[in-house]
């Protein structure tokens, strides 16, 4: 039997059914990233001896035709341009995946670009696209080509692609919405950026729905990601002169929220007392400003394991799932949202910090 099987591609699901697991036991069992018995493994490991199943990409390749390389396209145009925190933010998500592959034994390759003749033959058993746009272009020319594809983060046009992780930015959002109010926002704005990605489109979408919730009039605009920090702090500094000024900002990058409350120290505005301050993204920015700046954490490490687990599945012959993996963001509430006496949207009250 042994010599029968290896001629042909023996999958997951048939480990799993002859172990009588399921397909994530099976990964897990290889992969060691999650606790099983040690009967389940022996079970698992003896199921995959009997078909000859052999779970390295590298050694499968030789018999397949296939490379063992999973590729990775990082997708926003800013990802890693103007400031280090988006360097930060991408790094976090790029190294994470790396480091999910090397516990693998998987080879990753990143794709810089499609249309580029010199990527575009780039030899790779799957695909995972991070951040995409709403339609994307590389995504559809990856699925025209057949190449299996995972997103990382979802296409805002395509919310229904089942070979994906997502993030519940309406949960986070609302929270931080919710929280604003605790502290007695009357006036809050949201600034995204134009890139239209779901981390730039949700968050919009979510305020706009908690704002017609609440009797709220909705105000937002854009804060291009492509703005030098001069640029962004002329429209910050317009919007916090004007008459009727915001009490309380979410910017969408933390480089961005750092600025505004520059720009409201200019004008002797208190953080936060006359004005709250939030970002969309975690960062040293966010981190380390004065005040410390609320953020919503969009958990890199997490999505970039679920991705991960979510390409191999798919690689050694897992079903199509239902729907896709999701992912919670961390909020992060720091002093730039924290009145004094004020509570955090759960009744219990706060002192000064």
């Amino acid at each position: 039997m042994g010599d029968r099987t290896s001629r042909r591609k023996v999958t997951i699901r048939e480990v799993a059914e002859r172990a009588q697991v399921s397909i994530s036991t099976v990964s897990h069992a290889f992969s060691g990233v999650r606790p099983i018995s040690q009967a389940t493994r022996d079970r698992v490991f003896a199921a995959a001896g009997e078909l000859g199943y052999d779970p390295n990409p590298s050694a499968r390749s030789l018999r397949t035709g296939r490379s063992g390389l999973v590729g990775l396209v990082l997708r926003p145009r800013y990802a890693v341009a103007h400031t280090r925190d988006r360097a930060e933010t991408f790094n976090r998500l790029v190294g994470s995946v790396a480091t999910e592959m090397l516990r693998r034994k998987v080879g990753l390759i990143h794709v810089p670009d499609l249309d580029d003749p010199a990527t575009a033959g780039v030899p790779m058993d799957g695909c995972l696209v991070a951040h995409p746009y709403g339609g994307d272009g590389v995504l559809t020319e990856l699925l025209r080509r057949n190449v299996p594809v995972v997103t990382i983060e979802e296409d805002p046009e395509r919310p229904a692609l089942p070979w994906a992780v997502r993030l519940d930015y309406t949960t986070a959002v609302t929270a931080l919405l919710d929280h604003l109010a605790a502290q007695g926002a009357d006036r809050i704005a949201l600034l995204t950026g134009s890139e239209d990605n779901a981390w730039n489109r949700r968050p919009r979408e979510t305020h706009e729905t908690w704002c017609a919730e609440h009797g709220r009039s909705a105000r937002t605009a854009l804060l291009s990601e492509s703005l030098s920090d001069a640029g962004a702090a002329g429209r910050i500094r317009r919007m916090l002169a004007g008459r009727r000024r915001p009490d309380a900002v979410v910017v969408a990058t933390s480089d961005f929220a750092a600025i505004v409350t520059q720009v409201a120290d200019e004008l002797g505005l208190r953080v936060p007392d006359d004005l709250m301050v939030a970002a969309l993204t975690d960062s040293e920015h966010s981190r380390r400003s004065h005040p410390p700046i609320t953020a919503m954490d969009l958990s890199h490490e997490h999505l970039a394991a679920a991705g991960v687990d979510l390409m191999l599945a798919r690689l050694a012959g897992a079903p199509t799932p239902d729907e896709p993996v999701v992912v919670a963001p961390v909020l992060r509430l720091r002093a730039s949202t924290r009145r004094a006496g004020a509570d955090d949207g759960d009744g219990r009250p706060r002192g000064p910090r």
